[in-house]
């Protein structure tokens, strides 16, 4: 049967061919393993559903890539489509000003009915694909279970040193005490890291545990829902306060500040030992041993108004990712080839690829990738997969990825479920027209740096965390233009 229908895909393959008219596509490619558009059965297959021929060819190089886009913006056209498009929303309003790509608004409803319907169940994904003038420069990947980042800690550890999961800021600090001086991971060294914590963005974090959730405006809502600058609330006061009683005790090493890995693991001498107590990632996968990813749990501690509340990073849907540019003589056909990636049976072909052939379901509804001694799962995502890289455009078919035959990763699903359900948007994507956009990220620079430098200042004790002192911080960021950017976002709810 599964030989009958590969031969009815190659015959397919080869009639749609015939018809087909040949888009030439280009795009990012930034996969570690290696990958040849040109070859990849991907494209090939997308074909046979679509009956729509392209001509792949992706840029590995960024430097290249953003060199190909500069040159857009000069009329120097190099395909008709940009796939895993890399867009950010200033690339897209300067290439559909100056005529190198097209508006796709008025061409979505006719000839996209996949992408059509899902706008159609949630108008705020409409808002966020346009421009403020209602224009659409390229079509988006929605992730619906997107992984958040959220802060991890070691249950096996606690389990080991007899204590329970923390329900406290001060349980939480009596906890990473305890694996500080003691010998959890039981080599004999002291080489744990109790929070293995880098950098102002990773210790920014913990701000939930204080009720604050802030984004990288550093704005967050007050008890009343009111938006304001973060580092004004009294309780963000405390968050710093934390960060210095831990590096004081030494759970928070003062090199924190200027290392360059979050984790000690990385360093290792020995691959399989584990040293993190505490960590702030999307999935322990990238920090920790593979057999050790389940012993990691989400700390999903409540604020002081027992609310649990998580800040949602990415939210479902990502712009940027697909394009038609002003070379294209057939941007209906270009659309109906990527409109079945926003239905589960293209988007498969992307991320697992054909049953029976790539992946297996067994009697379960659980699936597994099909490997051998000649093709390895790297194999797979080279010639076959699209999926990871820069984000390829379409729906994440999360409900079948989450259903991989493996414990590690259906623990790592279930956890960034629960981190999902009490996740936020502090202010919506894309909420500010194009000036205020501008103002706000050039505000930002300046303010953005200033915070973290004051976090880390504050926290390593090379300034005293005083009312005097602490009032003159944040007389710096007023000065820096902090009420400027807090009343542009305030104008735009």
């Amino acid at each position: 049967m599964k030989k009958t229908v590969a031969m009815m895909m190659a015959l397919f393959m080869c009639l749609s061919a015939a018809g087909a008219q040949a888009l030439t596509v280009t795009g990012l490619e930034t996969e570690t393993v290696s990958r040849s558009w040109e070859t990849s059965l991907f494209f090939s297959r997308m074909q046979a559903l679509t009956g729509v021929e392209v001509q792949a060819r992706g840029v590995t190089d960024e430097k290249e890539y953003q060199a190909l886009l500069a040159g857009m913006a000069q009329g120097d056209i190099p395909a008709d489509v940009l796939f895993k498009a890399n867009l950010t929303r200033q690339q897209e309003r300067e290439l559909l000003d100056n005529g190198a790509l097209i508006d796709l608004a008025p061409l979505i409803e006719e000839n996209m009915p996949n992408l059509s319907a899902l706008l159609a169940a949630h108008p705020d994904w409409m808002e966020t694909i346009a421009l403020g003038d209602g224009r659409i420069a390229s079509l988006p990947l929605i992730n619906e279970t997107e992984r958040q980042v959220c802060v991890w800690i070691n249950r096996a550890w606690l389990e080991k040193l007899g204590l329970g999961m923390p329900a406290t800021v001060d349980e939480l600090t009596g906890a990473l005490a305890a694996m500080e001086e003691g010998d959890p991971n039981g080599n004999g060294k002291h080489d744990e890291a109790a929070a293995d914590l880098t950098g102002v963005f990773e210790m920014r974090w913990l701000l939930p545990y204080f009720g604050i959730v802030a984004d990288d405006y550093n704005l967050a809502r007050d008890e009343e829902g009111s938006l304001v600058f973060a580092p004004e609330l009294p309780a963000y006061r405390e968050f710093i306060a934390l960060l210095r009683d831990w590096t004081q005790r030494g759970i928070l090493p003062g090199t924190a500040f200027t290392n360059v890995h979050s984790t000690m693991t990385l360093s290792s001498d020995d691959d399989e030992t584990v040293t993190s107590g505490l960590l702030v990632t999307m999935t322990p996968y990238t920090h920790v041993p593979a057999a050790a990813v389940t012993d990691y749990e989400p700390l999903l501690m409540a604020g002081p108004d027992g609310t649990i509340r998580w800040r949602d990073l990415l939210g479902a849907v990502w712009t940027g990712c697909f394009a038609v540019t002003s070379a294209c003589d057939d941007p209906a056909a270009a659309l109906r080839w990527v409109d079945a990636l926003y239905a589960e049976e293209g988007a498969l072909l992307g991320y697992a690829g054909v049953e029976g052939e790539d992946y297996v379901v067994d009697e379960n509804g659980c699936w597994t990738f099909v490997t051998d001694a000649l093709r390895g799962v790297n194999d797979i995502r080279s010639d076959v997969l699209m999926y990871t890289g820069a984000a390829m455009p379409g729906i994440y078919p999360g409900a079948f990825i989450s259903s991989v035959d493996s414990e590690i990763d259906r623990h790592v699903f279930a956890c960034n479920e629960r981190v999902r359900a009490v996740s936020e948007r502090v202010t919506p994507a894309y909420g500010l027209d194009e000036d205020a956009q501008a103002q706000a990220d050039e505000l930002n620079v300046t303010l953005g740096a200033l915070v973290d430098k004051g976090i880390a200042r504050f926290a390593t004790g090379e300034l005293e965390l005083t009312d005097e002192n602490y009032e003159a911080w944040l007389g710096e960021l007023r000065a820096a233009g902090s009420e400027t950017l807090l009343a542009l976002f305030q104008a735009a709810q």
